[in-house]
């Protein structure tokens, strides 16, 4: 009790002195550290409790900081998330992928130069895509938003998350419907993916999809199996959810 009260009289006392010298005032304590609240949550962001959490820090960060750049990317990246869970086709996907375009755009606003509002922003018009169909989104003019994006992300860091951009990039070629569909492309994008950025088992299952529709199919499950054999690494969660999407597709091959 007296070493929370003596730090409380201690922020108290450099707001005052900020204060008199014409300075801005600290943050206090639980406002200073919501990033980092936030990163440890994100490790944990397979649970639902997490989640709740996640959500309610930011939306009381949105009240604070409506059109801030941290706000924004990590707004766009928990729905992100969240909607890349959903089944395509659904609402509960087009919805929350709509979000993370809205808010990855209020973040290259933001801070232009930062491949996160890019990558984050890009990611959810595909994902959208995938919530009303492709077809839908194709007719809706969406494709060149996605590539504006994308490219852009791939410009300012094409190494982000392990590779990200990349996987996302060479799966659009995967996902795009006859005549625009370019299986060869996307083995190309996702193949130099999985060489530099060998642990990134999205990659790997993607690049799976695209050799299996390319008659590959021994090497499509070789990749597969070393998704399911990899030991675990700095991503829980998503090492989780790709297991998961390995194991389906074992199913079906």
């Amino acid at each position: 009790m007296r070493l929370a009260l003596s730090s409380a009289l201690a922020v108290l006392a450099a707001a005052a002195t900020a204060s008199a010298q014409g300075q801005p005032r600290p943050p206090p304590p639980q406002q200073a550290d919501w990033m980092a609240r936030w990163d440890e949550l994100w490790k944990r962001r397979d649970e639902d409790a997490a989640i709740k959490q996640l959500n309610l820090i930011i939306k009381d960060r949105i009240a604070q900081d409506p059109n801030g750049f941290e706000t924004s990317w990590r707004l766009s990246s928990l729905l992100d998330w969240e909607a890349d869970g959903q089944p395509d086709g659904s609402t509960a996907k087009a919805g929350m992928g709509k979000g993370a375009w809205e808010w990855g755009d209020k973040a290259i606003l933001a801070n232009p130069e930062d491949v996160r509002g890019h990558y984050f922003g890009g990611t959810g018009v595909g994902l959208y895509s995938e919530g009303v169909g492709i077809l839908t989104a194709l007719s809706q003019g969406l494709e060149g938003k996605f590539r504006e994006r994308l490219l852009a992300s791939l410009r300012i860091d094409k190494d982000f998350l392990d590779g990200a951009p990349q996987v996302v990039w060479g799966r659009y070629f995967y996902k795009l419907p006859w005549p625009k569909r370019d299986v060869g492309e996307s083995i190309k994008v996702l193949s130099a993916a999985v060489k530099g950025h060998p642990n990134n088992g999205r990659a790997k299952v993607y690049l799976a999809d695209s050799l299996a529709d390319d008659g590959k199919e021994a090497e499509a499950k070789k990749l597969v199996q070393e998704i399911l054999d990899a030991p675990g690494g700095r991503d829980p969660p998503e090492e989780k959810r790709v297991k998961e999407l390995a194991r389906k597709w074992m199913s079906q091959h």
